[in-house]
């Protein structure tokens, strides 16, 4: 009877979210044919530089913030299909960040593409400009693990694993798992062998 009873209440609660997912993604001028899911607590800034694909899963207090800060770029944040951000996900866009399909999030992910000047010591770093290294590219079927975090200019391959912790500061190549601060590659997968092997400098 317990089990009958959860498994209602389970339906009636997917229910309810996706009706308030059809809300808000009509809110936000999302075609309900995308089937874009929302969690509790979403924040989405500047939803016109956004290009959002299908099937997108947003969880707990995700941020989508794009900010158009710097004078000659328009700033465009792409996601694409069945992209699974994580809780507590933070994305900063003022230059251009693409997230490829079926990139997964595990939560408290940060990913910035851009950085506060500071080398004007007679002007408080708050109010110098805001500044890029170039756009992020997070590339298709790539694991992003708790709390790591991708700054600016920095480009991830296909099938990457960035494990917990980790900072991203340079390009990862395809199918490479990487982990530390600075992030380094730890292996990577062989092509010919078949394998995935431990990465020597």
């Amino acid at each position: 009877m317990k089990n009958i009873v959860r498994k209602i209440v389970n339906k009636v609660f997917w229910i309810f979210k996706i009706l308030r997912s059809s809300f808000l993604s009509l809110r936000y001028g999302i075609s309900p044919s995308k089937r874009v899911i929302f969690g509790k607590r979403v924040r989405i800034v500047n939803f016109r530089y956004i290009d959002m694909g299908g099937q997108i899963f947003l969880d707990d207090d995700v941020e989508l913030c794009v900010n158009k800060t710097m004078e000659d770029v328009t700033p465009q944040l792409v996601i694409g299909n069945r992209v699974h951000f994580g809780k507590m996900n933070r994305i900063g866009c003022d230059n251009k960040i693409v997230i490829e399909d079926d990139v997964l999030f595990a939560p408290h992910v940060h990913i910035s593409d851009r950085n506060h000047g500071f080398e004007d010591i007679h002007i408080p770093i708050s109010r110098q400009k805001v500044t890029s290294k170039g756009p992020v590219v997070i590339g298709a079927e790539t694991w992003l693990g708790f709390g790591c975090q991708v700054m600016s200019g920095v480009k991830i391959g296909r099938h990457c694993v960035i494990a917990a912790g980790a900072v991203v500061v340079k390009d990862v190549p395809d199918y490479c798992v990487v982990g530390g601060n600075p992030a380094r590659i730890l292996k990577q997968y062989n092509l010919m062998t078949n394998k995935w092997e431990k990465y020597d400098d």
